[in-house]
């Protein structure tokens, strides 16, 4: 269900904050870390590296224009990839033909 357009975006307070930081010129010297991922990435921040805290780890992430508009938790997967595993005959076959 899509947002309605009365609501506006979502900004933390802790984005609100780095956005005055960015208009002093102080956000560009200090580490540009961010704990909330459910905010709107806003278009100030276009071109600047970010550090997305994922639960245990800091994910970089370069904002582009076409990131804009969207949450900063869609660019920062929180779930490690499954792959099935593989059955034994076949990783034998795979080592013996890597030998």
């Amino acid at each position: 269900m899509a947002r309605s357009r009365w609501k506006l975006c979502f900004f933390s307070k802790s984005i609100w904050r780095k956005i005055v930081l960015l208009k002093k010129k102080d956000f560009l010297r200090r580490k540009k870390v961010l704990f909330d991922r459910s905010s709107v990435i806003p278009n100030c921040f276009s071109f600047f590296f970010l550090r997305i805290h994922k639960g245990k780890r800091y994910r970089r992430l370069f904002i582009h224009r076409y990131n804009v508009g969207f949450k900063f938790g869609e660019f920062s997967f929180t779930r490690k990839p499954f792959h099935f595993p593989l059955k034994k005959s076949l990783k034998r076959k795979i080592n013996f033909y890597k030998k």
